[in-house]
């Protein structure tokens, strides 16, 4: 009897350990800024790359970034790429930023900020799909970011600054209205504040920035293009170095 409640006891305490170690990974975690180091590495899609606009050496939200921080200090390294998904980031942009990262530490210079935005590529390949099909593809980026960035954390290590951000709906409507494009948008969304907030990281909140009309104004959607133009650029620059919390 004694030796059958000593294992009822200890199968007890292994199964409250488990159930406290699921939940502590699940349990949101506060951002702490540690501040920008000798390298700011930013990551996504065309977005983040400066598509459309003239130039985006100069104009596109990491050049703006960069600048907020401090003119030159750090380094910009983008390595976005055009037309990027969450799944291809996760197969060749990652991993040359998780190299990019190795040799940076091993040559003594810190990577921080690191900025992230992906998954809007993810949506727009399913935009004319049946809702499954829509939510698998929302499930799947969810999957893929978490992933992501675990990788980044586990690369730069816990003194570097993650940001990523959250899409604004080029395509209008209300967000509320279930099976729009706007809907969707906001699924995707939510998916990237509830990976971030798992893990720390801040979340530069785009979406709200470009409501009011201003998807109107800050981007090219009146020439059929989704993309933002300088003046979103700047605006997502914005959100992103509020989100950083840098001074």
């Amino acid at each position: 009897m004694r030796r059958t409640l000593l294992l009822l006891t200890a199968a007890l305490a292994l199964l409250l350990g488990l159930a406290g170690a699921f939940w502590a990974t699940r349990q949101p975690r506060v951002y702490a800024p540690q501040g920008p180091g000798a390298i700011y590495l930013a990551l996504g899609d065309s977005l983040a790359w400066g598509f459309r606009l003239d130039d985006r050496t100069t104009q596109s939200y990491p050049a703006l970034i960069q600048t907020g921080i401090a003119p030159g200090t750090p380094e910009l390294v983008n390595i976005a790429v055009p037309g990027e998904t969450s799944g291809s980031l996760l197969a060749g942009q990652l991993p040359r930023a998780v190299e990019l990262i190795g040799a940076a530490r091993r040559a003594g210079r810190s990577v921080s900020p690191i900025t992230l935005d992906i998954g809007g590529n993810d949506l727009r390949n399913v935009e004319r799909a049946s809702p499954a099909e829509r939510q698998a593809s929302v499930d799947a980026a969810r999957r893929n970011i978490a992933r992501t960035l675990d990788e980044l954390r586990r690369a730069a290590g816990p003194q570097a600054d993650i940001a990523i951000m959250t899409y604004y709906n080029p395509y209008g409507g209300d967000a509320s209205v279930l099976g729009g494009d706007g809907y969707w948008v906001e699924q995707l969304n939510m998916a990237i504040r509830e990976e971030a907030a798992r893990r720390g990281v801040a979340v530069a909140e785009v979406y709200p920035a470009f409501e009011g009309g201003r998807f109107y104004t800050h981007t090219f959607i009146l020439f059929g293009d989704i993309h933002a133009n300088a003046q979103g650029h700047a605006l997502i620059a914005e959100r992103f170095l509020a989100a950083l919390g840098y001074k």
